[in-house]
């Protein structure tokens, strides 16, 4: 659980303001009270997006419109990573031991 969450306010595919919200109803309420009934609020704490930022079909891009926003993993995501990669490798080595014998 976190206690703060990070939103991009979007209006018109842009990045209007970045701002940390106590959920996504606040994040959106506000979102639409300050850019209009079409403005959206959406969850960005993984993409170092900024202002000028454009979100397009549910990717954040540079403001160029073409370069994409890297996604930073969660830790939790990192750690099954990891995990997966660990069991490819375990079994891999297995296959190798037992290949040699």
């Amino acid at each position: 659980m976190t206690a703060h969450e990070v939103y991009a306010h979007i209006h018109d595919g842009v990045v209007q303001n970045v701002v940390v919200a106590y959920s996504y109803e606040d994040a959106n309420r506000v979102a639409r009270a300050v850019y209009g009934n079409d403005a959206i609020a959406v969850d960005c704490l993984q993409y170092p997006c900024e202002i000028g930022d454009k979100y397009i079909d549910g990717m954040f891009y540079k403001a160029d419109g073409i370069t994409p926003i890297e996604y930073f993993p969660t830790q939790e995501q990192q750690v099954k990573l990891l995990q997966r990669e660990n069991a490819e490798l375990t079994l891999a080595l297995a296959d190798m031991i037992g290949g040699a014998m």
